[in-house]
């Protein structure tokens, strides 16, 4: 997968961050993930279709989704609860959306899902085994999430 495609992704995650919920994530290191297992508690995903083909993915360990979310939504959160898998589908759709647009302005056109939520301890999000996920680790307060990209581009 080319960078083009991943570094959208990664500014949009920076962005919505600062910008959404408030927070300055570090982008850490990049890796190709080569299972579908997750060692997260909780992810939101969302399809991508059109010029691209593919899925987005962003994962929490739970007392890091805890943090986010309460910021994101104003109030305390102590559990992985509907209102957290909420917050975490929306903020997938803030990173996708914006994705969405810098694509856009450049002539590229593709459609996203509405986001799906998993909670769950090494929960897993099956991709087609055509696609090359890129994983993107980042660090906030000395604990990581990681944002997920499987994209092709059908062009």
């Amino acid at each position: 997968m080319k960078a083009e495609l991943v570094n959208p992704f990664i500014s949009s995650t920076i962005s919505v961050f600062d910008t959404m919920v408030g927070l300055e994530v570090k982008k850490g290191d990049l890796y190709i993930k080569s299972d579908e297992r997750l060692y997260y508690d909780i992810s939101g995903a969302i399809g991508v279709v059109g010029d691209f083909i593919g899925f987005v993915s962003i994962s929490f360990p739970e007392d890091l989704a805890l943090e986010v979310t309460s910021k994101f939504i104003g109030e305390p959160l102590t559990e992985l609860n509907n209102d957290a898998g909420d917050a975490v589908g929306e903020l997938v759709n803030m990173i996708a959306g914006s994705t969405k647009k810098h694509f856009s302005d450049k002539g590229r056109r593709f459609n996203i899902s509405v986001p799906n939520v998993i909670i769950g301890k090494g929960h897993t999000i099956q991709r087609p085994a055509n696609l090359i996920c890129i994983g993107v680790k980042f660090h906030l307060n000395n604990k990581i999430f990681v944002l997920e990209v499987a994209l092709k581009d059908k062009a």
